[in-house]
């Protein structure tokens, strides 16, 4: 997963800095969920078994439930614009920016959790929260030497991507607990 999150990071900032015709981020984002929902059929497959048991499940548990579809639409919804900032941001952001301010979700998901769940977090609590952010932003930042960019960008357009993400981040995996 860690090599995943990494490739993601750099793939998408190359071919949204590259000059050659650009491709929809929301065509990019679609595909994607499209696969994991392919993914998750097929993995449904092998746990029911037959392709009856399969069909009987989803008709069961997707279509019979379209109060628990509706729910579970809000964080996905959500999610899918945290996907597309990314685009946003990682085409007017470096990489190394990116990943750095993007360690916000980590307080942003603390402060969801105290707002949302009405939990409370103790001093030690924030105060590691903080420190794991800073210790995340340490490891992940690394001076790069600046690299050409064949593109115009604008880092108050990216790092705004960036917060939009962050929120939703946060909201979305809170979100999901409440319902």
């Amino acid at each position: 997963m860690t090599l995943i999150a990494a490739a993601y990071t750099i793939v998408l900032r190359y071919t949204r800095t590259i000059k050659t015709n650009m491709y929809f981020s929301t065509t990019a984002v679609c595909v994607t969920e499209v696969i994991k929902l392919l993914l998750s059929v097929c993995i449904l497959a092998k746990e029911t078994g037959s392709l009856s048991r399969l069909l009987t499940s989803l008709k069961e548990h997707v279509i019979g439930s379209p109060m628990e579809m509706l729910k579970l639409s809000v964080p996905s919804l959500v999610y899918a614009l945290q996907n597309n900032m990314a685009f946003v941001a990682l085409s007017n952001l470096d990489a190394a920016v990116y990943q750095v301010t993007y360690q916000l979700k980590i307080p942003c998901t603390a402060l969801c959790t105290v707002l949302m769940l009405n939990r409370s977090l103790s001093k030690l609590q924030w105060f590691s929260v903080f420190i794991l952010c800073g210790g995340v932003t340490l490891v992940q930042y690394s001076p790069a030497e600046t690299t050409k960019v064949q593109v115009e960008q604008n880092y108050f357009l990216g790092i705004g991507a960036v917060a939009i993400a962050v929120l939703c981040s946060g909201f979305a995996g809170k979100r999901h607990k409440i319902i």
